[in-house]
């Protein structure tokens, strides 16, 4: 008889280009044919109503402050709450490109300090994840991939080169904190398999899968 599944939490995370999507749904077939129940979930959703408030924001529609962006960006995953932790608790996983792990890099680069929002997300009761994988690319990889994607309708972050390496290093620097979660390194400049291949080998090191 097969021993029961532990349900997990995984979140794919990186500055914009690194690939989380195609890596996403690459661990996501690769876990259901091992018989895994995979719920996807990407953020911002866009194509909700939240998420689509976020979009538009990104390109330059609106302009909120700092503390309404997190605000927005925790109202996404707070409408989630119960679909990752009932997904979780049926041994389900739980597969996200993006997360809060990623909106406390963001904002702490805008300047919210860090255990503000460590305590937000405490304070809304979030899921934590059981592990955020960084996919690693530079900014100038990240400007090249999403000017290839959609040369004409880039956001403001990703249209921003300095914004973009910035990031970077604040993904190293939050990374290295195992903030929030375990969080572990790919080396997204390599060939799309051999990415999928060192996130494949991370989730059986760290779960036997």
């Amino acid at each position: 008889m097969e021993p029961t599944r532990e349900g997990k939490f995984i979140v794919l995370d990186g500055i914009d280009g690194c690939g989380k999507g195609t890596q996403t749904k690459l661990l996501s077939d690769f876990l259901i044919q091992k018989g895994y129940k995979v719920v996807n979930k990407h953020y911002p959703e866009y194509g909700q109503p939240i998420g689509d408030i976020i979009n538009e924001w990104l390109h330059k529609k609106y302009d909120f402050n700092v503390e309404s962006q997190v605000l927005l960006y925790f109202a996404d995953f707070i409408k989630d709450k119960q679909l990752i932790g009932e997904t979780v608790k049926n041994s389900g996983i739980m597969l996200a490109d993006r997360y809060f792990t990623t909106t406390i890099v963001y904002q702490h680069l805008k300047g919210f300090p860090l255990e503000n929002l460590i305590k937000l997300a405490d304070l809304f009761e979030l899921p934590k994840p059981d592990l955020s994988i960084l996919i690693r690319i530079s900014a100038e990889t990240s400007l090249a991939r999403k000017s290839k994607q959609k040369p004409d309708r880039l956001d403001r972050h990703e249209e921003d080169k300095k914004f973009q390496s910035s990031l970077a290093e604040t993904f190293e620097k939050i990374a290295a904190q195992k903030a929030l979660c375990d969080w572990e390194i790919v080396d997204g400049e390599q060939p799309i398999e051999n990415v999928h291949q060192q996130i494949v080998e991370i989730l059986h090191k760290k779960f036997k899968i």
